[in-house]
């Protein structure tokens, strides 16, 4: 006899309980929200006043942010976020621990000019902080994630 595993699987038929056609054809009632004010007719106008037609909301300003950079929208490039709402930065080490690096990934835009902001913050030489044009990452010389992290937060990302 073969094992219960390996036994092929009888499906028996089994009767559906009989539905009413009550039950299947409900009428379906839709609700339509709206952001407008309805008016009764005690709250109309009479013909005689004139309604002036609603002035267009102010146009917003944009400021800059503390850190100088001019928001979000406004700059260059992108930092897409994982899965988990989490900047893709990873501390890496290499050559038997010896080489320490700092990965970003999910960069879009102006990597360059990403680059570039970054080692302004971090304070670092031009050959410390370079872009890997083949695969999108910036390469950071040492383990810098928490001030990566720190300039993406004020930059509005």
């Amino acid at each position: 006899m073969l094992p219960r595993i390996l036994r092929p699987v009888i499906a028996r038929a089994v009767p559906l309980p009989a539905l009413s056609p009550r039950l299947i054809l409900l009428p379906i009632h839709a609700r339509c929200l709206s952001t407008s004010i309805d008016q009764t007719t005690s709250q109309l106008p009479s013909s005689s006043e004139v309604v002036s037609p609603p002035s267009p909301p102010p146009e917003p300003v944009d400021s800059p942010t503390e850190t100088g950079l001019s928001g979000r929208g406004l700059l260059p490039y992108f930092v897409g976020k994982n899965n988990l709402n989490n900047f893709s930065v990873y501390e890496l080490s290499k050559q038997g621990g010896n080489r320490k690096i700092t990965l970003l990934k999910k960069g879009e835009g102006d990597l360059i000019a990403l680059r570039d902001d970054i080692r302004e913050v971090l304070q670092m030489n031009l050959g410390d902080v370079s872009v890997n044009s083949r695969t999108g990452h910036i390469v950071i010389k040492g383990h810098k994630r928490d001030q990566v992290l720190n300039f993406l937060y004020q930059v509005g990302f």
